[in-house]
């Protein structure tokens, strides 16, 4: 096991890596430290729902023939993939539903060729909401993901198995996606640093072009600032086939990280178009974001984004039913399954069965309505640097607050919307969005904000970010379910 002075559950991946690198502990010792605090904490929280033992020696067999010139940034470090996207060949990956249980795909989601090329070993697979369709991580056919810093709280979804096993220690980092807050709202709700990229800036390939129409951008989770810079700099490459690509970088994230920003020009977005208010306590938690922010130097001011926030929750509804059916229909026929509530969400049938009522002309009216937010989004930033927003306009929501086992879809999609009423914009824009836990309720209870720059300008958040990570460090809180 690991040198007794070393703490492998009080560092980070950055940390982590160089520790093995100074041989204060081999790859190996670091992944049994990771299945060690699995076995300890995974059975109250089921944020793992495949341990990859056996891929995971067959990956450090592999890093202990390289030379040291060959080692990736992250040689040996261990981290988790969530069960959709990252398709990692002869592991099984499910998409959260039970029509696909027991699918194990037959090659590598570009991504994995990516972490592994970085030195990462991936041990295990992450809880998630059935096609990743909810905000919420409490699917049917893994049961639900369990928040460690309060039970009876959401962890958030649909990243929720890769925030509770970051937030509790397990690993450092996890692959997340995020199509609507899917990075965004498991970070606030267990105190992770969480960042959204630039629309085609982390690949979606080789089997897909897109996700959910353009909506969806792959990152991970992290507890630090630092780490989030250094795997997007290990996974920021042009993809050979992708339809769009984010603006190049003018450095490296790493180097965005150790700077000083600039005075910023801060907007202060607080009410959206939808009718759901905002709760006090997240009101109170903004401006006392915005006052941090200030006193580091920054200018904040009033603004509200020109967008027709009910045309687009609309549209974006009709999109993602759009591709839930095409989901629902693909796998019942891939895995001879019948539509049914056995083996589907009866909220994503429902989703499904809208999907295939939309006409070609619906959708692309969608399309170009998700589109012009996009174009108001990018207006926006040419009077101010970033945009601070809530990420939920309430606290972490309750256990069980958005119900996929009910039939009732339309009020399911309604939650969904209201909920992520600060995040999907940011989602239909293309833009770099990121969650930083600078602050805690009385209770304890994970609060963080949203800060938004334009597209391709991660940098900004980044060196932003860092600025008050220094400032107003979040690391040594620890949940209560903790390995």
């Amino acid at each position: 096991m690991a040198a007794p002075e070393f703490n492998y559950t009080d560092s980070d991946a950055t940390g982590l890596a160089q520790a093995i690198k100074d041989k204060v502990l081999s790859p190996r010792e670091a992944v049994d430290e990771a299945f060690t605090a699995i076995a300890r904490v995974n059975p109250q929280l089921n944020a793992v729902i495949c341990e990859m033992r056996d891929a995971a020696d067959e990956q450090l067999h592999q890093l202990a023939a390289q030379s040291p010139q060959d080692q990736g940034a992250l040689f040996g470090v261990p981290t988790l993939l969530k069960d959709d996207c990252p398709s990692y060949a002869s592991a099984p990956m499910s998409y959260g539903c039970r029509a696909a249980d027991g699918n194990v795909p037959e090659r590598d989601h570009e991504l994995v060729t990516r972490y592994r090329a970085a030195g990462l070993v991936i041990i295990g697979k992450t809880n998630l909401p059935e096609f990743s369709c909810n905000i919420a991580t409490e699917p049917s056919l893994h049961g639900a993901t369990l928040n460690p810093w309060d039970v009876s709280k959401s962890i958030g979804g649909s990243s929720g198995g890769a925030a509770a096993a970051v937030a509790a220690r397990m690993v450092p980092v996890a692959y997340g996606n995020d199509g609507a807050g899917s990075i965004r709202i498991p970070a606030v709700c267990s105190g992770l640093f969480g960042l959204r990229p630039s629309r085609g800036r982390v690949p979606c390939g080789p089997v897909s072009t897109e996700n959910w129409g353009g909506l969806v951008s792959h990152h991970v989770l992290t507890r630090s600032v630092r780490d989030s810079a250094l795997l997007l700099d290990l996974t920021d490459a042009p993809e050979q086939g992708a339809l769009y690509s984010a603006p190049a970088k003018t450095g490296t994230f790493m180097q965005a990280v150790n700077q000083t920003p600039r005075k910023l020009r801060i907007g202060l977005w607080q009410k959206t178009g939808l009718e759901t208010p905002v709760e006090q306590a997240v009101l109170e938690a903004l401006h006392k974001t915005a006052d941090m922010c200030a006193a580091l130097g920054h200018e904040i001011v009033e603004i509200t984004p020109d967008y027709d926030a009910q045309a687009l929750s609309d549209a974006f509804t009709r999109l993602v039913a759009t591709y839930t059916a095409m989901e629902v229909d693909d796998l019942a026929r891939d895995f001879d399954k019948p539509i049914n509530s056995d083996f589907f969400e009866p909220s994503n049938l429902g989703l499904a069965e809208y999907g295939r009522s939309l006409s070609g002309l619906d959708i692309l009216r969608a399309r170009n309505q998700v589109n012009a937010t996009a174009r108001s989004f990018g207006r926006m930033f040419s009077t101010v640097d970033v945009v601070l927003s809530p990420v939920l306009p309430c606290l972490p929501f309750d256990k069980g607050t958005l119900n996929v086992r009910s039939n009732d879809w339309k009020h399911f999609a309604r939650q969904f919307m209201e909920l992520t009423m600060f995040t999907h914009p940011v989602n239909a824009a293309g833009a770099p969005a990121m969650s930083v836990p600078l602050l805690q309720t009385a209770e304890n209870t994970p609060l963080g904000m949203q800060f938004i720059a334009a597209n391709g300008k991660e940098e900004t958040l980044l060196t932003l970010a860092a600025q008050l990570e220094r400032a107003y460090p979040w690391d040594s809180r620890r949940p209560a379910i903790c390995a």
